[in-house]
């Protein structure tokens, strides 16, 4: 192999000082500016042409340049890179906003017989250390928002799911996004807004204010406050809005994603490490449907609305991760060990009563002796959605709880809900009220809840001479004023 030596000598340069010069003459011509560099080229070339320019470069400034500014040869960099580590993971600020922490499933399946038309879903949750909980407590859970909402929602704003935002916020605000650092749209639409929200009157003016198509921008503003589509379902009805909103009028459009509270179903007793949760999976034809084919639509994948957390929760497989916080229940929710009960719930509306009974069957197990306790529970057919069938029954034969369920579709002596069976064994739930019962209503508070505090007005109405219907209204709001009577409800879908 060939090899070349290059000899790097400094040219002589004929100069004159400036006059004013602290140094006085020239230098001569004749005098280098710094020693001869000679290297090899199957060698570090490159790496000897650098030190001998920095070499000429510290001579050349000491001589004309400012000396107080030389500070010797330039060091080279060991690496070719500078690397900053960004600590922390990419949910942290909102977990911090909100109290989370991540917890791992570690038992998941349906609760269901399969086809049914209302599924619920069984999640077991491990607790991070330091984490409690008492029963009937909830579990409060950051839900994320499905890869297909979120890419509906970015065709719809005509928005790159791979473009990275720096979002920096112009003012303090408590209930602004939760974002720390750069993230993708991806990420943004995934885990920090809401995508199943219908706009309020003011949205719907921004919207239209940024429609640029006129036919469009009217009837955006033409739209009543009672519209069932929601913010996406709008944008991808006004095709012409795509693309048109920047980024910080979006975000004002969109809210922050807010966690979603859950009953917890378990029982410290039972199980101190581990929070149970009975989740109802909303998944039923969307409201804005019957529109859509009524103005002669085309659904576009939009007839079926199914529920960000619970369709989030469904979804889980044991070792997937949820940010979660316990969050404690109103005091006056939990029952009293040395007092009757009535409990009363539909449907996932049981959760916070499983905890009950497993608190009870603690108790038996050692030996206690336990005042009464019934439990209603409204569900579809035995064969269906009897949640947890098996392990209440046994607490029932041990003598933790008497069981009083109602099947809406196969019902036993005429009563189909739990307001029906309530009814019909008013003499035995009186009783128990004059001996000091206190009731518990967990569960849908739009048909439910209502439909048991009728049942409860007329139980006293029928047994009281002379009550009529405010006197029974009266007697309800003293026991749910001293706490005998009380309600946890959510609104159903």
């Amino acid at each position: 192999m060939r090899h070349t030596t290059a000899s790097l000598r400094p040219r002589s340069i004929r100069t004159s000082r400036r006059p004013d010069h602290p140094r006085g003459t020239a230098r001569s011509a004749a005098n280098a500016w710094t020693g001869r560099a000679a290297a090899d080229a199957s060698g570090d070339l490159s790496g000897t042409v650098r030190d001998f320019t920095a070499r000429l470069r510290t001579a050349l400034l000491q001589e004309y340049g400012d000396p107080d500014a030389v500070t010797g040869p330039e060091e080279e960099p060991v690496t070719a890179y500078e690397v900053r580590t960004v600590t922390g993971g990419r949910l942290d600020a909102v977990a911090e906003r909100h109290g989370l922490v991540p917890m791992t499933v570690t038992e998941a399946y349906d609760l269901t017989a399969p086809g049914h038309p209302r599924a619920k879903r069984f999640l077991r949750i491990a607790l991070p250390d330091g984490v409690a909980y008492r029963t009937a407590d909830h579990l409060t859970v950051l839900p994320v928002n499905a890869p297909g909402l979120v890419e509906r929602a970015a065709a719809a704003f005509g928005v790159d799911l791979d473009a990275v935002l720096d979002i920096r916020a112009t003012r303090p605000r408590r209930d602004g996004l939760a974002v720390d650092r750069p993230l993708t749209v991806r990420q943004l639409l995934t885990h920090h807004v809401e995508l199943q929200e219908r706009p309020t009157a003011r949205r719907l003016a921004l919207l239209a204010g940024a429609n640029p198509c006129p036919p469009e921008r009217a009837a955006l503003a033409a739209l009543a406050g009672d519209d069932p589509r929601t913010l996406v379902e709008i944008a991808e009805d006004h095709p012409a809005l795509r693309g048109a909103l920047d980024w910080p009028h979006l975000l004002d459009l969109l809210t922050p994603l807010r966690p979603r509270h859950y009953s917890i179903s378990s029982s410290p007793a039972a199980d101190p490490r581990h929070a149970d949760l009975m989740v109802s999976v909303l998944d039923a034809p969307a409201r804005s449907h019957s529109r859509l084919r009524s103005t002669g639509g085309i659904p576009m994948g939009r007839d079926r609305y199914r529920g960000t957390c619970s369709g989030y929760l469904a979804a889980l497989r044991p070792g997937d991760t949820v940010y979660a916080r316990v969050q404690p229940c109103r005091e006056v929710f939990r029952t009293d060990a040395g007092a009757p009960v009535v409990m009363i719930a539909a449907g996932t509306g049981l959760a916070p009563f499983r905890g009950v009974v497993a608190d009870r069957s603690a108790a038996r197990a050692a030996g206690a002796e336990l005042p009464s306790a019934l439990l209603y529970f409204g569900c579809d057919a035995p064969d269906a959605d009897f949640l947890h069938a098996g392990e209440l029954r046994a607490a029932e034969a041990a003598g933790a709880v008497r069981l009083r369920p109602a099947f809406s579709a196969a019902p036993e002596n005429g009563a189909p809900f739990v307001q029906h069976r309530i009814a019909a064994e008013a003499d035995e739930v009186w009783e128990l009220l004059r001996a000091g019962a206190r009731v518990h209503v967990c569960g849908d508070g739009s048909r439910m809840a209502p439909g048991v505090r009728e049942v409860f007005r007329t139980l006293y109405r029928e047994r009281t001479p002379g009550a009529d219907e405010a006197a029974a209204g009266r007697w309800l709001d003293s026991l749910m004023a001293d706490g005998r009577y009380v309600e946890d409800v959510y609104a159903a879908g």
